[in-house]
């Protein structure tokens, strides 16, 4: 991807938007001084609606205020690094094995296998970056959690990626992302 044009800029400043919005509307505090939240949905929607590298601006973008805003200062460069690869494998990978002409069960076994990768991404990212903050015991404190905000975003977003497959939401912004 190269420059940005207009359009495209806002439309990433809006899925970061509505990542930073899902990530702050609920926030269930964990045991690593983090916080478990719904916004992955958000993030992986920015890797697949967007691509790879501009879902990943958005997912990190958006992830990184919500950190700032809620006062977990300490996580944001992390959450930033973190989110964004989160958002950039699977819009690779979807992007990769996604065909328009496949059926939708093919699609939602393709969002699984994405979302499965991404989620690791996030779950070792954060067992890393929590090693280095508390150490190793405490960091696995956070594993739970995080694989259950891994598994909520795959299960929120699912029935979002019907939708937008029905209104053929993909097909336009390919159009009209250009």
């Amino acid at each position: 991807m190269g420059k940005m044009n207009v359009k495209q800029l806002t439309i990433t400043g809006l899925m970061a938007a509505l990542v930073l919005v899902g990530t702050m509307l609920i926030q269930i505090p964990t045991p690593t001084k983090g916080y478990i939240h719904i916004g992955d949905s958000m993030v992986y929607l920015s890797g697949i609606l967007l691509g790879p590298v501009a879902g990943s601006l958005a997912a990190g973008i958006g992830s990184l205020f919500a950190d700032v805003f809620s006062g977990y200062y300490i996580y944001a460069p992390a959450t930033f690094v973190i989110k964004g690869l989160e958002a950039l494998a699977i819009g690779y990978i979807y992007k990769k094995i996604e065909r328009v002409d496949i059926s939708v069960s093919k699609k939602m076994i393709v969002f699984a296998v994405s979302v499965l990768i991404g989620g690791t991404i996030m779950v070792l990212g954060y067992l890393s970056y929590e090693s280095v903050l508390y150490g190793f015991g405490t960091a696995v404190l956070g594993v739970i959690g995080n694989i259950m905000q891994a598994v909520g975003g795959g299960v929120l977003a699912a029935p979002l990626m019907l939708a937008f497959d029905k209104i053929k939401l993909f097909q336009k912004l390919k159009e009209n992302y250009r």
